[in-house]
């Protein structure tokens, strides 16, 4: 059973990320549906595998937002917002995606590789978590202590 629960936080959390990335548009909705799996898991399974929702509010817009980049062209938006010629992609002209870049030591980046490593931090924060309630409670971890235990 406690692998399900871990599974239902995840998606809590994973409403939770994605309808902020989606506010604009449908994340309302995933947000209220992330509120209700919030209220109802609390009540019935109480915050003892919480660490999964924090890894699905990170894990789900990153992957998103990486996906989003890396599924065709991208290219930094011109400052004069001309529109450039097409790119030549595997034979056929393909116009890129145009993104707001930020300038790094790497060199620029959109701001959605910027969000996706935001998020990504997100999820690590959880992942670690979970590694300590694992360490820390053996089977029972992030359980909480028992009642009745000594």
């Amino acid at each position: 059973m406690s692998n399900w629960r871990i599974l239902y936080w995840f998606v809590v959390g994973a409403c939770f990320g994605f309808g902020v990335i989606a506010i604009l548009s449908i994340g309302i909705f995933f947000l209220a549906a992330g509120l209700a799996l919030l209220i109802f898991g609390a009540i019935r399974f109480g915050p003892g595998r919480l660490w999964a929702a924090i890894i699905g509010f990170g894990l789900a817009p990153a992957a998103l937002l990486l996906w989003d980049v890396t599924s065709q062209p991208w290219a930094c938006e011109p400052a004069n917002h001309t529109v450039v010629s097409p790119i030549v992609h595997g034979g056929s002209y393909t116009s890129p995606n145009y993104f707001s870049c930020v300038n790094t030591f790497a060199g620029p980046l959109t701001t959605y590789h910027v969000m996706a490593a935001i998020f990504g931090a997100i999820a690590l924060v959880g992942v670690i978590w979970g590694l300590v309630m694992l360490w820390r409670g053996g089977r029972h971890a992030g359980g909480g202590p028992r009642l009745g235990a000594a």
